[in-house]
């Protein structure tokens, strides 16, 4: 499952607008900055970093040891032009990869990818939300946050994400949570609106009404 947030940190345009277009097409959202002075205005929101290690001002090894020292258990992978062995394992102590350059972008995708499903296992990632599916549960923002809903409010999240990238329209809902003399028009209006301010998504884009149809749960939320 794509969707995960990537945080580049790469001076030399070439290579950062490379990797961007590369992961954007992967379905990655793509976060790219020139220098990490500001990193830790945005490392809260990331799920993977990947860190040049020649960088102006701190460069890539005292970045990531600044991320660590936050307690955030974000994988990073470190690149470089170094091939030495003491500097890959220098990158390799203080971050989880290390990759010499030039690189095949195939390759850190796959390792990209692998180190996601390590740290994440199962979890589907949406925008800032982590889906238990199996276990029917919710985190946002971090796996140590978990949404608490009710037990029609689970049901409702679970059923739009069951059907994600469709829309459900109110008789899909009505068919699935109630009979038929409880039907009320404006009862699945009241309870989105509910999950939604739960799980921080009061514009929409997660879980988006499509005017005249229904509802929809979007897996990917464009940025």
């Amino acid at each position: 499952m794509k969707g995960y947030n990537i945080l580049i940190v790469e001076d030399d345009l070439m290579i950062g607008d490379l990797l961007q277009k590369i992961l954007q097409r992967e379905g990655y959202n793509v976060f790219w900055m020139k220098e990490g002075k500001d990193i830790i205005d945005i490392i809260h929101e990331m799920d993977l970093v990947i860190m040049d290690v020649m960088l102006p001002g701190e460069d890539g090894y005292q970045l990531t040891k600044k991320v660590k020292n936050l307690g955030l258990n974000i994988p990073v992978i470190l690149l470089s032009a170094r091939n030495d062995m003491d500097s890959k394992l220098q990158g390799l102590t203080i971050g989880e990869d290390y990759m010499t350059k030039p690189f095949d972008p195939r390759e850190l995708c796959l390792r990209m990818q692998k180190m996601l499903d390590n740290k994440y296992g199962t979890f589907t990632h949406i925008k800032h939300l982590f889906i238990d599916a199996e276990h029917k549960k919710v985190f946002s923002n971090g796996l140590g946050n978990e949404v608490v809903f009710t037990a029609i409010e689970r049901k409702i999240f679970f059923y739009l994400y069951e059907n994600r990238d469709r829309i459900l329209t109110k008789e899909h809902f009505f068919e699935y949570l109630w009979k038929l003399e409880d039907r009320n028009q404006n009862i699945i209006n009241v309870h989105i609106k509910k999950v939604r301010t739960k799980i921080n998504d009061t514009t929409g884009e997660i879980i988006q009404n499509i005017y005249g149809e229904g509802y929809r749960l979007n897996t990917y939320i464009k940025k």
